[in-house]
């Protein structure tokens, strides 16, 4: 490993993706506007906490009530002279914005049906969920074992329209995630993505597993912006226990399609694939993170956050000392080979081991 230092709010940044946030009293209350508002919505795993905005442009999203936050380094307080809010970390002070949640929390649609369930803001993106719950079970998703329910796309279009009529946090691109649709579903999630991003004049990024040979073309072909295609854990073994679905398409499909979608975009941080980082060994970690970057894609390390009513809720999240290790070594990586660690989107970079570095590579959309 190089002789690299991080900074203070890489240290900051990264002890709050293991170890949790606490909010102070007087914190909470102003963030709750005396218990009017909710201090966060725990729709899925890695948005649960509080997203903070720190100096420098250092986006994390720190939970704060899961078990694993039993002994949190970071405190999030007010400023008594100020009104501002501050985090105490390791004796030192530093300024933070709180990103709000949406505005929609309880607004419903013409069918009575709360918007929050089919589209949800984070930062400065809305993620659309055309299917609720999953065809695959991985075993660190809070998806499996949900019931399959598959959202029409009036429902859909509807939904991303109150998310990008909202003033308290605006949306500057979108993200179709959600489940792997069932083989029967594959036309559907295609006539959704197509539709969406037909209809939406801002970048649109899709998720999504190599389960198609020509999913990649059809959604270069009507506009897509990025695709992100997560290997998610390297290691085959482990991949197979935890992931058995994902496991059996395997990493040559996955490199596949990757390669593909690279052709169709030029690159250019437009192609990413999420590594859990805490679920194998740090050299498989690692190899994965090669493996990626040799193919010309931006590898994401996503810190492992056990979900609520998972097999591996009672797991606990990597040490500090992993994750600044796994992120020192993945920057050598990646320079070896001219890609960055993703996103590339700065403010989505809140639940992830990447910082802005200062460059044009990185940027807000």
């Amino acid at each position: 490993m190089g002789s690299r230092e991080l900074t203070p709010l890489q240290h900051l940044k990264i002890s709050c993706c293991s170890r949790g946030i606490r909010i102070a009293e007087d914190a909470e209350r102003q963030l709750t506007e005396g218990e009017d508002v909710p201090l966060s919505i725990h729709e899925y795993a890695t948005t649960g906490g509080v997203t903070l905005k720190l100096e420098g442009d250092v986006y994390v999203n720190a939970p704060f009530d899961e078990w694993f936050c039993d002994e949190p380094e970071a405190t999030l307080a007010v400023d008594g002279a100020t009104g501002k809010y501050v985090v105490y970390f390791r004796g030192d002070a530093f300024p933070a914005q709180v990103l709000p949640l949406p505005g929609y929390l309880e607004v419903r649609d013409t069918q009575a049906r709360l918007v929050r369930h089919t589209v949800m803001s984070h930062a400065d993106r809305a993620r659309v969920s055309p299917i609720y719950g999953c065809a695959f079970g991985c075993k660190f998703c809070d998806f499996l074992g949900k019931k399959y329910v598959r959202r029409p796309v009036d429902q859909l279009l509807s939904a991303l329209a109150v998310a990008r009529a909202d003033t308290v946090l605006p949306v500057k691109h979108v993200l179709i995630s959600g489940g792997t649709p069932r083989l029967r579903d594959y036309e559907y999630f295609g006539e959704v993505c197509e539709t969406i991003i037909r209809n939406t004049d801002i970048a649109v990024d899709v998720m999504v597993a190599p389960w198609s040979d020509n999913v990649i073309d059809r959604l270069a072909d009507w506009g897509i912006y990025g695709y992100a295609i997560n290997i998610e854990i390297f290691d085959s073994e482990i991949a197979r226990r935890i992931m058995p679905q994902k496991w059996r398409l395997g990493l040559s499909a996955y490199a596949a399609r990757i390669e593909r979608a690279l052709e169709r975009t030029g690159g250019n941080g437009r192609v990413r694939s999420l590594i859990i980082v805490g679920l194998e060994p740090l050299e498989k970690t690692l190899a994965g993170v090669e493996f990626l970057a040799r193919l010309g894609c931006d590898p994401v390390l996503s810190p492992f956050r056990p979900a609520r009513g998972t097999p591996l809720q009672a797991v606990r999240p990597p040490s500090s000392d992993l994750l600044e290790r796994v992120y020192l070594e993945s920057l050598e990586i990646v320079a070896r080979y001219g890609v960055k660690l993703g996103p590339r989107c700065i403010p989505c970079q809140h639940n992830t081991l990447t910082f802005p570095d200062g460059s044009q590579a990185y940027y807000h959309s």
